[in-house]
């Protein structure tokens, strides 16, 4: 405030729109008042986003700074309002808005905004798939004629489709093979076992596959139902028979 003879002034420095209003100057019982309005400058968008490429898995943030402070903000990807929760973290610290994306996926590659008012600044984000590579891998094994064994292996990723391979041969899922994935985990069941099931299995997915090798030994075949004796007369006919454990074995008489 300043007073020259008889002229008085009031200096509002660094004015913005909360100083709008009606204004004073009193002397005694006298006074005279005036208004001031303050017209808001636009908020522009002091540094805007910038477009990155990141690691599948990692963090990534996104921050841009605004010619004003605490001045409210949303967040976009594409159309869709992004909020705050455990993959998006949403923070503001004076005219610095940040946005930090958690556990990142290829799906999160896409065109991300900041909006305040109708301002706007955009950047693309890419994520860079990492390879699906084999954690634990295919064991060899050595079974008996009969029953069944399941082949399994564990991948780096969940969810990730899979092709089941004998030899040269794609297998398909039915009565002989099952095949059951589960989070990371992927199962091949091979039933009713027979000797020509021995051979080579792969699990395959893109460009990167397990295998091993699986034998099935063949039971020894048995009389289950052994020859009878018989009495039998001169001139008719007589019929010996025994039963094996396995169909089609050749025998000798």
């Amino acid at each position: 405030m300043k007073q020259k003879e008889s002229v008085s002034e009031l200096l509002i420095s660094e004015v913005v729109p909360e100083d709008s209003g009606d204004y004073s100057c009193v002397f005694g019982d006298q006074k005279t008042t005036a208004s001031l309005k303050i017209k808001a400058q636009p908020v522009t968008f002091k540094q805007k986003l910038g477009s990155q490429e990141a690691e599948e898995g990692a963090s990534v943030t996104l921050h841009c700074e605004l010619s004003k402070p605490g001045v409210p903000v949303e967040w976009r990807k594409g159309t869709q309002v992004l909020k705050s929760g455990e993959k998006y973290q949403m923070k503001q610290k004076e005219s610095v808005s940040e946005l930090l994306i958690r556990k990142v996926v290829p799906e999160d590659s896409g065109d991300y905004s900041c909006v305040c008012g109708d301002q706007k600044t955009t950047a693309s984000l890419k994520i860079k798939a990492l390879p699906v590579i084999f954690k634990q891998d295919l064991q060899s094994q050595e079974v008996e004629e009969g029953g069944s064994v399941n082949l399994h292996c564990k991948l780096s990723k969940p969810g990730v489709p899979v092709e089941w391979v004998k030899g040269t041969q794609v297998l398909k899922s039915g009565e002989k093979y099952q095949m059951k994935q589960k989070d990371c985990s992927v199962e091949l069941q091979v039933c009713d076992l027979k000797p020509e099931d021995t051979g080579s299995y792969h699990c395959r997915t893109g460009d990167t596959e397990s295998s091993a090798c699986l034998k099935v030994n063949a039971l020894p075949v048995i009389f289950t139902k052994e020859l009878q004796s018989q009495q039998a007369e001169e001139g008719g006919s007589v019929t010996l028979h025994c039963e094996l454990s396995k169909p089609g074995v050749p025998v000798e008489w």
